[in-house]
């Protein structure tokens, strides 16, 4: 419901906005998703692709024989790798590993942030696949650009962290504390960067309202819809992440948890089942991106 959002109007957006680099989508993913896409996508096209990058094969390659896929002979070129993973795989690796450049921060280190957004995409594919009701590609492409206006915003305002500092220690709710102090917040800033790489406007939409929780008590067709389910899955998902990394809850949990699972029919047996099997899943990502 768009009167209920926190956006600033289009004039103070672009005034805002006029300074920050939105990096474009490199062309080689654009070309590696939409083959992806297709119904009976061309193995030889995706080889040609990922070969002609140097990072990208070396990474596809790494993964490929980590020791999370356990291979007796280690693969050596690019389309065995692709064997190996499949495409889904490939695509989610590659859209994380041209994030991590696009978004890379001169003066600092973001690998637990990274780290973090990998994990969260990996929970929210995973809800998504038990609730049969969401795409699970789309919800782990929703997970992984959830906050990935944080570093752009990082590069933008100085005072930045200050602000992640201050929103770690509060009660309020994380936007609230950005349009303070920065007159916008990661999850319009994200929405603008998921539109610009071109993903579908459903996930830009449930990017730019992620925060927008007061949703999950109403009982309207749109906040009912999609964009409904993938805020509640992200709730869900920041609780497993976080108790998987033996993080503090964060405020959104502890005030909206309940309403969250209720939102997608989960009960809190089903919610500890899906804890368990969660950590496999995230401890296997550890091993290989280890």
């Amino acid at each position: 419901m768009e009167e209920q959002q926190k956006p600033l109007d289009h004039e103070e957006v672009s005034q805002v906005l006029v300074n920050l680099v939105i990096p474009p989508c490199p062309k080689i993913v654009l070309a590696l998703v939409e083959e992806a896409r297709q119904e009976d996508p061309d193995l030889n096209k995706l080889d040609k692709l990922l070969s002609g990058d140097v990072g990208l094969a070396a990474a596809i390659l790494k993964t490929a024989n980590s020791p999370y896929y356990g291979l007796n002979r280690k693969v050596q070129a690019v389309k065995q790798a692709l064997l190996v993973l499949g495409i889904r795989a490939m695509t989610n690796i590659v859209t994380l590993l041209a994030l991590q450049k696009a978004l890379a921060v001169p003066a600092g280190s973001l690998d637990r942030f990274w780290d973090r957004s990998n994990y969260h995409a990996i929970v929210c594919a995973r809800l998504a696949r038990y609730l049969r009701t969401i795409n699970a590609d789309g919800a782990y492409t929703f997970g992984l650009f959830n906050d990935c206006g944080i570093p752009i915003l990082i590069q933008r305002f100085p005072d930045y962290k200050e602000t992640l500092r201050l929103a770690n220690g509060s009660d309020r709710p994380f936007v609230d504390i950005e349009h303070e102090r920065h007159h916008t917040s990661h999850a319009l800033v994200g929405a603008i960067l998921a539109r610009s790489w071109q993903l579908p406007e459903i996930i830009c939409k449930a990017i730019r309202d992620h925060h927008e929780l007061e949703l999950l008590y109403e009982e309207t067709t749109e906040a009912q819809g999609d964009i409904g389910a993938l805020r509640a899955i992200s709730v869900i998902a920041d609780y497993m992440v976080n108790d998987f990394l033996r993080a503090p809850q964060e405020a959104e949990w502890e005030l909206h948890g309940v309403q969250a699972m209720a939102f997608l029919g989960l009960s809190s047996e089903e919610l500890a089942e899906l804890k368990l099997d969660v950590t496999e899943d995230l401890e296997e990502a550890r091993a290989y991106r280890s």
